[in-house]
């Protein structure tokens, strides 16, 4: 069964639990019935209410990946090097891939009713007359080199993450290396054949502040990104930008609070985040910095915190609150008996550096090396396949900070980064 296929350009399915500006007059009913028209046609498929929101998900997600391309013009193309990208995301299930494929399918083949979706997945289109090769015209300057396009986007990102590793880049910067890069092959295909790589790399950072209205962090951390892949990946010199446009960036005053808000907030914290909460304040640590601590870290004769590979890979020491003493010796007694219970299972093993593995392949597993906030549940290791036990995910202190500031009736913008702010306030 075909639905009627109606479209609002740029929109995208309401994301659940967060209200979407509703756009003025027939856009906003148009955007309603294509979501209608999704829905009905996973319904008939036989999916479950429940899981609806996870297909639409995936839908939003494929819109986000190339916000500059209305979704009903998009081709095989784009949908495979999405697909791609996605299969470089070690955090992501086969089942979750296998989700991801066949809500797009849904959206293209049964929503959109486009012809070349009958067939899934889609071969990618390949336009006669132009293959996308390197061609030098006898006789003319040859064209600038270009990276090698017919190996595909997913052989490239491949190779991009090859030479990370080796170089041992952090897991986090090669996920978004992937994915800046990823976003610049896609939108570099549409472009004309003969372009030079500088004034691709131009027009994409461009459109990124102009019609992406990205922050200028953001546009410097995709520069970077397409700087490493072309030289460091293709062996290609991106040459001279010139003058385009950057990002606006500003400069802001840090939001500090004082020291009865500091107050209000740590004791509005939930249980499980006073302590990470509290280091954040008392020890001036970031947040990575706080998650990351280790039972070895912790030195409690001479109340001091050792904090390794902080920012910039460099070591440093920092005060260990007396307040939380106590308190954090009672926590270290809980972890141990969760660690003992894994190692019970056959567990017990924490995330680890696998250059420092090969060297101690017993470190993992031994109390001085376990997460002092460890995870509530094992994760697989995208560097072992193993099961292991991580530390706290960084989005549950983020958000119980936040939750807590509100609770609090504190009026200011506040994050993790404010507590290590006061702290530096405060000691002046």
């Amino acid at each position: 069964m075909t639905f009627a296929y109606h479209y609002a350009q740029g929109g995208v399915f309401s994301s659940i639990g967060h209200t979407m500006k509703q756009r003025a007059g027939s856009e906003s009913g148009r955007l309603r019935a294509l979501r209608r028209a999704f829905d009905n046609a996973l319904r008939l498929k036989g999916i479950p209410a429940e899981k609806l929101k996870w297909y639409r998900l995936w839908v939003r997600r494929f819109h986000r990946f190339l916000p500059e391309k209305p979704l009903p013009v998009r081709k095989p193309d784009d949908i495979a090097l999405f697909l791609r990208n996605l299969d470089t995301d070690l955090n992501l299930a086969p089942w979750q891939r296998e989700q991801a494929s066949e809500a797009l399918r849904v959206l293209y083949a049964v929503v959109l009713a486009c012809p070349w979706a009958r067939e899934w997945p889609p071969s990618p289109d390949v336009p006669s007359g132009n293959t996308r090769e390197r061609r030098i015209v006898p006789g003319s300057a040859s064209s600038p080199p270009r990276p090698r396009e017919r190996e595909g986007a997913g052989g490239a990102l491949e190779r991009l993450r090859s030479e990370l590793r080796v170089r041992h880049y952090a897991f986090r910067t090669e996920k978004t290396y992937l994915h800046w890069v990823g976003r610049f092959l896609a939108w570099r295909r549409g472009r004309p054949v003969d372009e030079e790589i500088a004034a691709a790399v131009r027009s994409f950072l461009e459109d990124l502040a102009i019609r992406g209205k990205v922050a200028s962090g953001t546009q410097r951390q995709a520069l970077n990104a397409v700087a490493f892949y072309l030289h460091k990946v293709e062996g290609v010199p991106m040459g001279d930008l010139g003058d385009f446009t950057y990002a606006r960036s500003s400069r802001r005053l840090p939001v500090v609070l004082s020291r009865p808000e500091v107050e209000r907030l740590l004791s509005a914290l939930p249980s499980s985040l006073s302590l990470p909460g509290g280091l954040l304040y008392g020890s001036g640590l970031r947040l990575m910095e706080t998650l990351r601590l280790r039972v070895k870290d912790l030195d409690f004769e001479l109340s001091q915190i050792l904090v390794r590979d902080g920012k910039g890979k460099k070591d440093r020491v920092t005060i260990l609150p007396d307040r939380y003493r106590s308190a954090l010796e009672d926590h270290l007694e809980i972890v141990r008996e969760i660690h003992e219970q894994d190692l019970k299972r056959g567990f017990g093993s924490s995330t680890f550096w696998p250059s420092l593995e090969r060297k101690y392949p017993r470190a993992p597993q031994q109390w001085p090396w376990q997460f002092v906030f460890p995870s509530t549940r094992l994760t697989v290791d995208p560097a072992t396949m193993t099961a292991r036990r991580h530390h706290l995910h960084h989005t549950a202190l983020q958000r119980g900070v936040t939750e807590a500031a509100a609770r609090a009736g504190i009026d200011k913008c506040v994050t993790c980064h404010t507590l290590r702010h006061s702290f530096a306030t405060h000691l002046l």
